[in-house]
């Protein structure tokens, strides 16, 4: 559970920092004509929004009317305002390779425009040749042999002939064309790259690139900044879970306490407070019985463990958990020998060295303990994996295990 819980707030802050560099890096270029100021007032803005969010979630049942739904309404519109910006930005990182492609297609587009006219004017020379080829035809199948007929004809090769280069140099031109067209696009692979998968996506949905690009900015922009939010409430949430437990169960020992009529007071133990509710002595030494005692009045109010009781319970927990294990055995309760609720620093040496040695500590082997004393090889000689970690992390050689092993 804890490491949830640190996983969440770390997960959190990442996300939360993300968005805010984003956002104010995207607001500044929005106001580009005061972006530094800009990006100091949405920095602040973004400050304000995590802790607003925080303390609404801490206190969400003690706030009351108007601050209480402000905070909330001004917690909604900064997350607005930094999707705006997270959409600025990206937006801006899109158009500057926009421009690029726009750049790139239009040097293409030249280039196209050009064979494209030369291809119309190969097809118009096609259509001349095939009408000199059949008015040639027409004029051999009627007309008699003459030396007119001959000029004419010589006249049709020359035009046909010339027609033929015209074709050619347009064609050429057109290879060329491609070529340049070619190279433009080996020049700026790195940039097809890069919106390949985009421009995959809107050809096969038949959509333009730009919405294509929009549609996922709009989706991070979606889940970005309200998944922090989220997040952050999320983590006070598993903060006040533990909270709540601890005061769970608190309240449940005041609670069964109080039933019993009992109550430690400065030190005093429950039993001595039971023998003296039970009876009490008189000036000459009688005892008294219950029914002539005077009652005791106690007032039957539930009472409700405060932050200052939750952390005074926590550090008993933590001063007689002597393992480091989370949870206090009724060994480590031995350890405090004189009752007194501090285990001093004698009292945990004499608890370890009577057999404490022997508990895992910080949920690692016994031997990782600070105080472990390897000299007294006793303890460890017969453990395998202790032999192992004395003989990489402790200084042992081989030989003086062999020593010891020998040694009684």
């Amino acid at each position: 559970m804890n490491s949830l819980k640190y996983l969440v707030g770390l997960s959190a802050l990442i996300i939360a920092g993300c968005a805010a560099y984003f956002s104010v890096t995207g607001l500044g270029v929005l106001f580009a004509g005061a972006s530094i100021p800009v990006m100091i007032m949405a920095s602040s803005l973004e400050f304000a929004k995590l802790v607003a969010a925080t303390y609404l979630k801490q206190t969400w049942g003690e706030i009351k009317g108007f601050n209480k739904w402000y905070l909330t309404i001004s917690v909604g519109i900064l997350m607005l305002i930094t999707s705006a910006g997270i959409f600025g930005y990206l937006s801006n990182a899109f158009q500057a390779q926009s421009l690029q492609l726009q750049q790139v297609d239009r040097e293409v587009l030249v280039f196209s425009t050009k064979i494209d006219q030369n291809t119309a004017q190969i097809d118009q020379l096609n259509t001349q040749l095939g009408q000199l080829s059949s008015t040639q035809s027409q004029i051999l199948e009627k007309g008699k042999v003459n030396s007119r007929l001959l000029r004419s004809i010589d006249s049709k090769d020359k035009q046909v002939s010339q027609i033929n280069k015209k074709i050619a140099d347009l064609q050429e031109e057109n290879a060329k064309n491609n070529e340049k067209i070619n190279e433009i696009k080996v020049s700026n692979l790195g940039l097809e790259k890069e919106v390949g998968g985009f421009r995959f996506i809107a050809e096969a949905f038949g959509m333009e690139l730009k919405n294509v690009v929009k549609f996922f900015i709009f989706l991070i922009v979606i889940v970005f900044d309200p998944l922090a939010i989220a997040l952050i409430i999320a983590f006070n949430g598993l903060l006040d879970d533990k909270k709540a437990k601890q005061r769970k169960i608190l309240t449940e020992m005041m609670e069964n306490d109080q039933k019993l009529g009992l109550y430690e007071v400065y030190g005093d133990k429950k039993e001595d407070l039971v023998e003296n509710n039970l009876q009490k002595e008189d000036f000459s030494g009688k005892k008294l019985p219950i029914e002539e005692e005077t009652p005791i009045i106690v007032e039957n109010t539930p009472l409700t463990p405060n932050d200052e009781l939750i952390e005074a319970f926590e550090t008993y927990n933590s001063n007689l958990d002597l393992d480091n294990d989370g949870i206090v055995s009724n060994e480590e309760l031995s350890a405090d020998s004189d009752g007194d609720g501090v285990v001093s620093e004698e009292e945990k040496r004499k608890w370890y060295e009577d057999g404490g040695w022997r508990s895992p500590y910080d949920g690692k082997a016994f031997y990782h303990h600070p105080w472990f004393d390897w000299s007294k090889r006793e303890r460890w000689i017969n453990d395998r994996k202790a032999i192992d970690y004395w003989l990489s992390y402790q200084g042992g050689t081989q030989a003086a295990l062999e020593e010891y092993k020998k040694t009684p």
